[in-house]
């Protein structure tokens, strides 16, 4: 398997001139946007729903079809935490929704008072189509603080016609925050994608929120459930941080892939790639960690080449420099066509 399987060819590090640049939180980054009376108006009552909701101690009981999200590094010391839900085609009946983002702290029951929030936006967002299964994919994000934190989101319809109450949908989830800041070595989460398109240019600061999964000039499509299915493709990424340095002022750092099988009797080895070696020799002649220069690695697997089977792909990143070892893994399965 290892002839037919490339590492992020021409997307990510390790390809001569291209550097991934990390997510920058800057001080007030919010999503700038034109709006109408009618559009601001939709924001306010949202924001108001939710509070109304939090005031009341409300159970949340809704929850989206699906949800993934994923933690990277930015700047300040927080991590950026982009992420993804479906929701039904039929519950919402506009092209496009308002959305509004609270997220605080968790807090013990007994505690009266609530916190202030560590993160705090609305905007509207373009749905776009629909997916086969008949669901949209919204996709957001938020920075924090490592932490346990309540997330909140609500979205509803937008301009919809006089007379008519617009669909609003509101749920909470629970998000633990690594801390990536550490001096150890760390990585992001393991990004499982649909596919990674390359960009003309990158997205404005500005327009951050409204492309998540963008870096540099990178958009990554998160896939939402770990199933695959022929034709396609497999595809792995994360980054890979807190590295230590040579003489040279360049990380010296081994990835090695193993794919087991996985089942009721335990794992079965199925094959592993060659490495992916970060190091002076492979990286661009600009790489520059105080530049906010990032390690990107992961795998692009065609489905040919996995059977049908339930897979464990994992992941150990050595850092040569100082001897630190970091294991990651994923499970996935391959279904027939």
């Amino acid at each position: 398997m290892t002839e037919i399987i490339h590492c992020l060819k021409l997307l990510f590090l390790g390809v001569a001139g291209f550097v991934v640049v990390g997510i920058t939180h800057a001080a007030g980054q919010g999503v700038e946007q034109e709006l109408t009376e009618e559009q601001r108006q939709e924001l306010e009552l949202l924001a108001s729903a939710v509070s109304t909701v939090l005031q009341s101690q409300s159970v949340w009981t809704e929850q989206p079809l699906d949800w993934v999200n994923e933690f990277l590094k930015s700047s300040k010391q927080t991590t950026f935490v982009p992420f993804t839900f479906s929701v039904e085609q039929r519950e919402l009946s506009t092209p496009t929704i308002a959305i509004y983002i609270l997220v605080e702290p968790q807090q013990a029951m007994s505690e009266p008072e609530r916190c202030d929030p560590v993160f705090e936006e609305a905007y509207h967002i373009e749905l776009g189509a629909p997916t086969l299964a008949g669901a949209y994919e919204i996709s957001a994000g938020f920075w924090g603080q490592s932490g346990d934190y309540d997330v909140y989101v609500a979205v509803s319809e937008s301009e919809v016609s006089s007379g008519t109450e617009p669909r609003t949908l509101m749920f909470k989830k629970e998000v633990s925050i690594p801390n990536l800041w550490s001096e150890q070595l760390a990585a992001s989460s393991v990004i499982l994608a649909e596919r990674i398109d390359v960009l003309p240019s990158p997205p404005s600061p500005s327009q951050l929120l409204l492309n998540p999964y963008t870096l540099g000039n990178l958009r990554i499509i998160p896939k939402m459930t770990p199933e695959y299915s022929p034709p396609g493709e497999f595809i792995s990424a994360f980054f890979i941080y807190n590295a230590g340095l040579t003489v040279s002022g360049m990380p010296d750092v081994r990835v090695d892939y193993t794919f087991s099988t996985r089942g009721l009797q335990g794992g079965q080895f199925f094959d592993r790639t060659t490495p992916q070696m970060f190091n002076e020799r492979t990286l661009p002649q600009d790489f520059d960690v105080t530049a906010g220069h990032q390690l990107a690695a992961g795998q692009i697997v065609p489905l040919s080449a996995l059977p049908v089977d339930d897979y464990r792909l994992v992941i150990k990143v050595t850092d040569n420099t100082n001897g630190a070892v970091l294991m990651r893994s994923v499970d996935f399965s391959v279904a027939s066509p």
